[in-house]
């Protein structure tokens, strides 16, 4: 009997003694930013370690080992105080106003999270400790963790991160190479955005220069010990990003991971019933219609709705539009739906068309299902995606702007009846699922990794030390035209002399001649 405890007991030693407590910071209001680092969670709950989530969505049936912290608050915000899906759809174009209203809705946001009691008593606990911070990588102020805790931090993001953050990781920034993900930019930039993007990186790093706001911020809630933030970003361990290499290629560092492809992607489960037999009987095709989570009915436009309504109409195929209002003047094929399982939705034989607004996740689940898209951008980086799927030919895109009954219809007509849309989505689906390991199993292994040695300091790439101006030789530029120069100023003056003393002795004996 002894001997069968004692394995038994050895395995729950060694799995408490490795077990590590990990404090995880997911501070924006949306659900698609949530929804991507559930499995992260659960995984590591289910391999024994102890996860304290902050979150604007509580995980549904966690795991015992999980303790959350409701930031749900953080909703009222974003969607009724700031309202910054208005202001980007208002100021489409004009990208600092944008920014700067992104950044006015955050420093608020996380202000008011950073205030809660339960957070400020889990910041007041002297005896609470974390072995590993993970934090979503958007605001300094939420890195403050790491130096409150003392401990190593990983920065995690649902969806490619700004060239300032690829700055601090050393990774190269080049404006027509990587343009910002704010940008519309994709590949063979012309003169004239080659143009903007530059002047857009510069205004971005002129504009990041200054993290004082963001010290305030964090020294408010952390105390007016705390060092300047710039210093804390430097100790970042490693950075985990929701890319893959066949829609991003860019030379990164060792301490980049990315863990892109799907990895919110659950496995396959059973339809509702009635939404099943909806399906099923659509022998003629489906088309799944949702823009998402952050993009809300009160968002779009009569106009908008009235011509998705008149389209729709004229289509043989029916429709399932996911919808926060109902929409009387809808056709019989449409039924309109406030949710949707949409990974299952799209898994369905007889869904051959989404139509939607290209965010990350649902542009991820899409190319999983291998259903072909039409894309209307709306926010973020919704246009920089959409332009990624036309130019791989998985889908076509739709400026929201000149959106017409014809140009929408044409759109879908040409998907529906053109099968290399399918085809070529099948062959990205292939080849972002052909990896030696899963994006979950790359996130588990370096987030052990990075528990296991207290940190990852190898892998700090040297350009971060690097002033630009180092960086770009400017400095060895200069020296080198300097010295250029220098020599042939002397190589002047001495042939300048030669000439000159030659010319002296002709004049001269010239005059002996003529004496």
């Amino acid at each position: 009997m002894l001997k069968e405890v004692i394995p038994i007991l050895l395995v729950i030693y060694v799995q408490q003694s490795t077990c590590a407590r990990i404090l995880a910071i997911i501070p924006i209001p949306s659900y698609s930013h949530q929804l991507f680092f559930r499995p992260i969670w659960r995984e590591l709950g289910r391999r024994g370690h102890e996860v304290t989530l902050l979150t604007t969505d509580l995980m549904p049936n966690a795991s015992s080992n999980i303790r959350q912290i409701d930031w749900n608050f953080a909703y009222d915000l974003r969607h009724n105080k700031h309202n910054i899906t208005k202001v980007v759809q208002d100021n489409e174009y004009n990208i600092p106003k944008i920014l700067a209203s992104y950044q006015a809705m955050l420093n608020e946001i996380v202000d008011e999270e950073l205030a809660r009691p339960e957070v400020q008593a889990l910041i007041r606990n002297e005896d609470e400790r974390f072995d590993l911070l993970m934090v979503e990588y958007y605001h300094p102020a939420m890195f403050a963790f790491a130096e409150r805790f003392k401990c190593p931090y990983i920065g995690v993001a649902s969806a490619e991160i700004s060239n300032f953050y690829h700055k601090t990781m050393g990774n190269p920034i080049h404006p027509v190479l990587y343009p910002e993900l704010l940008l519309p930019f994709e590949r063979d930039l012309k003169f004239s955005e080659r143009v903007l993007s530059t002047l857009y990186v510069i205004y971005q790093f002129i504009s990041n220069h200054d993290s004082s706001l963001d010290d305030n911020i964090a020294r408010k809630h952390f105390g007016e010990e705390l060092p300047p933030l710039h210093q804390i970003i430097r100790n970042v361990s490693m950075v985990f990003v929701n890319t893959h290499p066949v829609f991003n290629v860019r030379p990164l560092g060792p301490g980049f991971v990315r863990i892109g492809g799907g990895i919110h992607v659950e496995p396959p489960k059973p339809l509702p019933k009635k939404l099943k037999s909806y399906l099923d009987l659509a022998n003629e095709g489906v088309i799944y219609f949702s823009l998402g989570t952050n993009v809300r009915s009160h968002h779009l436009t009569k106009e908008f709705i009235k011509v998705v309504v008149d389209t729709f109409r004229e289509l043989p195929y029916k429709i399932l539009w996911k919808f926060e209002e109902d929409v009387p003047e809808k056709s019989r094929n449409v039924k309109i739906v406030k949710w949707t399982p949409q990974q299952d939705v799209l898994r369905h034989k007889n869904v051959k068309l989404f139509i939607t607004q290209c965010g990350i996740q649902s542009m991820e689940e899409s190319i999983v299902a291998g259903v072909p898209m039409i894309t209307i951008p709306f926010v973020s980086d919704q246009k920089m995606n959409s332009m990624k799927i036309v130019s791989m030919g998985l889908g076509l895109s739709i400026n929201k702007h000149i959106l017409t009954k014809e140009v929408l219809k044409d759109a879908i007509l040409e998907i529906m009846h053109n099968s290399s849309y399918r085809e070529n989505i099948r062959k990205i689906a292939e080849l972002i699922q052909d990896e030696p390991m899963s994006g979950l199993e790359k996130a588990i292994w370096w987030t052990e990794y990075v528990i296991r040695h207290k940190g990852v300091k190898h892998f700090w790439h040297p350009n971060v030390d690097l002033p630009t101006y180092q960086f770009l030789l400017l400095d060895v530029i200069s020296f080198l035209i300097v010295v250029c120069i220098l020599i042939v100023y002397m190589m002047y003056t001495i042939i300048k002399g030669i000439v000159s003393l030659l010319f002296i002795r002709k004049c001269f004996s010239n005059k002996i001649k003529t004496n």
